[in-house]
């Protein structure tokens, strides 16, 4: 498999999202899918052992038991990799150094929170996600600020009055937003309520707003509004064409990456 050259860090990132998709892999399995050695992968699996909840197996690696929040998050990751991590390198090159920064919650998000540690930004990062202000933490130059209310078992990420409150003391320069559908007559959707109001909130604080979907996300309506599309928004995708009927005419400015897959 062809793979574009990954940092180390984020090849670890890939071997756990991996390991908790599958529950686990050999060496060899391992080595095909990230195009590097065995000796490159035992040295991986050596170091995330002692920091995250993997066990050695022989000849490769397992998970230990994940919480099924966990298990649904990898499952999400693991599709569409290459247009989420194509979506997270263009979003990045919108961050300024310095810059004050909201991100909602969703595997996109946790693409594009791989992609600001490892470009080694400056930069404060306001989330709900517990998951992904803890990968954010790990960037020496990122201020990760988790946003406080009720943790849902369901998504990993904070919500209600306390985190709605907290949002609403900042004051961003970009709020990055993934929705659970996006519409060309009802908007910027979502299954939760909390979700579009925080969604909301956000875009509200911000100068500028980026809304990032993969190609399934297009065309579809969820349960809640949160955002009429505007000429203010961007919308970051890999879809075709054919997916962004409508949208264009609703006023979005749409931005059209290309992905290595």
């Amino acid at each position: 498999m062809s793979r574009k050259t990954l940092t180390p860090a984020q090849r670890r990132s890939e071997i756990l999202r991996l390991l908790t998709a599958r529950q686990g892999a050999s060496i060899e399995e391992l080595c095909e899918f990230l195009s590097a050695s065995p000796a490159t992968i035992r040295r991986d699996l050596d170091l995330l052992e002692s920091e995250a909840p993997i066990q050695r197996t022989h000849g490769g690696a397992m998970m230990r038991t994940l919480r099924p929040a966990d298990q649904d998050f990898a499952q999400r990751e693991s599709l569409d990799i290459d247009e989420k991590r194509a979506i997270a390198e263009k979003v990045v090159s919108f961050i300024q150094p310095g810059s004050t920064v909201f991100m909602n919650d969703g595997s996109t998000i946790m693409a594009i929170a791989h992609a600001i540690v490892a470009a080694d930004l400056e930069v404060f990062v306001a989330t709900p996600a517990v998951n992904v202000a803890t990968r954010l933490s790990a960037g020496s130059k990122v201020t990760s600020c988790l946003l406080g209310g009720i943790v849902r078992q369901s998504s990993l990420a904070t919500a209600g009055n306390f985190t709605a409150a907290m949002a609403a003391q900042i004051n961003a320069d970009i709020a990055i937003i993934s929705p659970d559908g996006v519409h060309a007559e009802s908007g910027i959707t979502f299954q939760s309520g909390d979700d579009a109001a925080l969604a909301q909130r956000m875009s509200t604080q911000s100068a500028d707003t980026v809304i990032v979907a993969v190609a399934s996300k297009l065309q579809q309506r969820q349960r809640i509004n949160a955002m009429p599309l505007s000429k203010k928004y961007s919308l970051v995708t890999g879809a075709g064409e054919d997916r962004l009927v409508g949208l264009r005419e609703a006023g979005i400015r749409v931005i059209r990456i290309g992905t290595s897959g």
